[in-house]
Parts: structure tokens; C-alpha cells; sequence
């Protein structure tokens, strides 16, 4: 297939740093070179990040590079890589690119927000939810191997008639909010920005919503390297005694060490994770010791469907970057102002 654009740009092409089961015959039907780094490794607990020198060694001389969280992309790599024009991002966030320096730089950032994350996403959010009210963080198999039974200290909870605190109301805080309106519960948002309440809804501030909620859920992004969490020890104080927390957020937004202590003396009933600070958390982190938490990997959006539609999204993008058009996906603007952009 003919390709329109810039010609260097396809020869120079787009190295995968975070090589998954990406359909690449499409690029390479559009004339585009695609170079494949190494699987990362892993043992089965933890992949790995890609060293900054093997990147740059492995990445020289492409246009672009693509991938999801596999690699740090410093202001190094980037003036390291002097032909680098394009990042195409697989997921929402981008906390792994120092993106002053790509605008700066003139290289643009693009991500992949597929409808679909935010469905996979906020069934994971559920499925947290569920566990921690039907107590699946303690009733399990190897209570059960253990000669386990009903415990009536351990009796299951419901969402009917609990206040649902939802922080942050985006794509993924409405979607967990629309599927908690049939299950009879009641459900209070804050959000920074304003906006017109669905039915069920309440929007209310965040000092009412932890006070009053029975489970409070997080939905914004991770705060800014060098802020407090959102959620400090002044603010996680405030929960009602005997909540319930879920983040399938960014885990910098709760402050951590309060949070534990407050899981130990049952100020609060439990908590679950997807996320956390650092990633992965060390195997070690009393966390994942506690009886009443609940932890999965950051797996909510690892998903099989939703991976191949993302990647389908950043490979048109990248193919509109090296047509000489801006992707609609673009999160840094300001990068069609840099050193490098059109160059």
C-alpha cells in the first residue's frame, strides 16, 4: 500500500519498546518500518522496565516509539534520540514520559482512550467493590483448606442502601456511577469541575463525601510529583468509621503509611487495590499482608479485546503523524510549538 507524507518518516519508522500481541502487519501493509524490541522481562510477578541505554541504544534512528508503561521516557532518552518526532502511549495515562520535555522538545504524545477501557475499567471497579462487601478478602480457598466455615465476625455486606462516594466524575467515574444506579445504592460525586448531575446522582464536596460515604472510590489522576496525596492523613481521618475504599486510580493519591494504620485499627473496615506507590509494590509491603485488603497487579484494563483496540487507535494515530497531521488523540498541543515539530 502507497504511503503519503513524509517518505524518511516511514523509513525510519516506530520501535516497539513494550512488545505485546500487537497486529503490526497493518503499519507494515502502509509502508511503515516496525522494529520489534525484546519481550520484557519478566518471572511471572513482575515485568520489568526497559534501562534508559538499552532504549536509547535499541531505538536510535526511529521516528517513533510505542508502548504502555514498559520504559521511563526521560528528557535524556528523548534528546538521546535525535530523529524522535512521535510517543504513541497505550493507555490514558502518561506518567512514564516526562512530558514538559516532549512539548518542549516538539515531539508529540499521543494516547489511546478507547470507550472500552473505560467499560473493563469500571467492572474491575465493581468486582473490587463486591469483593470487599461480600468479604471474598477473607472467605476464600485457603480458608476453607484450612477447615473454615462462617465466621459470624465475618458476615457480608451489600450495596443497597450504601452511600457510594465517587472522587472524580470522567469517562470512568460515570460509568461506575450508571451501574450503581440499579443496585439500589445511594451515590455522591466530587469533581473539580462543574457539570449537570444524571439522575441519582448527588454532587457534593469532597470533605461531605468522605464523611458520609460507606465506600469511597477514586477516579482522578495521580497528583503531581512532590504533592500530597489527595487523600492525607487529614482527609482519610475523616472517613466514617468502618468504610470502604477502592483505588483503581493512581496509588500516589493516598497517603500510604495513614492508610494502613487506619486498616489495623479497624478505623476503617478494608480496602482494595489495583494500583500502588511504587509499582510494582515490593512483595514485601505490609499492605499486601493486611487481612482486609484486597490487591490485583494494575491489571483493570489488561485486557485482551481492549488491548488490540488501542493499539489499532495508536497505530492510525501514528500513521496521521507521519502523513503530517496532528492526531486526534494529541495530549501535548503545546508540542506543535517545540525544537523538533516539523522539522
Amino acid at each position: 500500500m502507497e504511503n503519503k507524507g513524509n517518505r524518511s518518516l516511514f523509513e525510519r519508522g516506530v520501535y516497539v519498546y513494550d512488545p505485546l500481541d500487537y497486529p503490526i502487519d497493518w503499519l507494515i501493509q502502509r509502508g511503515v518500518r516496525v522494529t520489534m524490541g525484546a519481550p520484557l522481562a519478566s518471572t511471572g510477578k513482575a515485568r520489568v522496565k526497559i534501562a534508559e541505554s538499552d532504549l536509547i541504544s535499541q531505538a536510535s534512528g526511529h521516528a517513533a516509539l510505542l508502548g504502555a508503561s514498559g520504559a521511563f521516557i526521560t528528557r535524556d532518552v528523548m534528546e538521546s534520540l535525535g530523529d524522535l518526532r512521535f510517543i504513541l502511549k497505550l493507555g490514558i495515562g502518561t506518567e512514564v514520559i516526562d512530558m514538559a520535555s516532549a512539548s518542549e522538545l516538539g515531539i508529540m504524545v499521543a494516547n489511546t482512550p478507547v470507550k472500552l477501557e473505560v467499560d473493563v475499567v469500571a467492572e474491575h471497579c465493581i468486582a473490587l467493590m463486591l469483593g470487599l462487601l461480600k468479604r471474598l478478602d477473607f472467605y476464600n480457598a485457603a480458608w476453607l483448606r484450612g477447615g473454615g466455615w462462617k465466621d459470624p465476625e465475618h458476615m457480608s455486606g451489600t450495596l443497597f442502601g450504601r452511600t457510594i462516594g465517587i472522587v472524580g466524575f470522567g469517562h470512568i467515574g460515570r460509568a461506575v456511577a450508571k451501574r450503581l444506579t440499579s443496585w439500589g445504592a445511594r451515590i455522591l460525586v466530587y469533581d473539580l469541575k462543574s457539570f449537570d448531575p444524571p439522575m441519582g446522582v448527588e454532587v457534593v464536596d469532597l470533605d461531605q463525601l468522605l464523611v458520609e460515604s460507606d465506600l469511597v472510590t477514586l477516579h482522578v489522576p495521580g497528583v503531581t510529583a512532590g504533592e500530597p496525596p489527595l487523600l492525607d492523613e487529614h482527609r482519610l481521618s475523616m472517613m466514617k468509621k468502618g468504610a470502604l475504599l477502592v483505588n483503581t486510580a493512581r496509588g500516589n493519591l493516598v497517603q500510604t503509611e495513614t492508610l494502613k494504620a487506619m486498616l489495623k485499627n479497624g478505623q476503617l473496615a478494608g480496602a482494595a487495590f489495583d494500583v500502588f506507590n511504587p509499582e510494582p509494590p515490593r512483595p514485601d509491603d505490609e499492605l499486601l499482608s493486611l487481612a482486609n485488603v484486597i490487591a490485583t497487579p494494575h491489571m483493570a484494563a489488561w485486557n485482551k479485546d481492549l488491548r488490540a483496540a488501542m493499539a489499532m487507535l495508536a497505530f492510525e494515530n501514528l500513521l496521521t503523524m507521519f502523513e503530517g497531521g496532528v492526531p486526534k488523540n494529541l495530549v501535548n498541543p503545546e508540542s506543535l510549538k517545540g525544537q523538533r515539530y516539523d522539522r
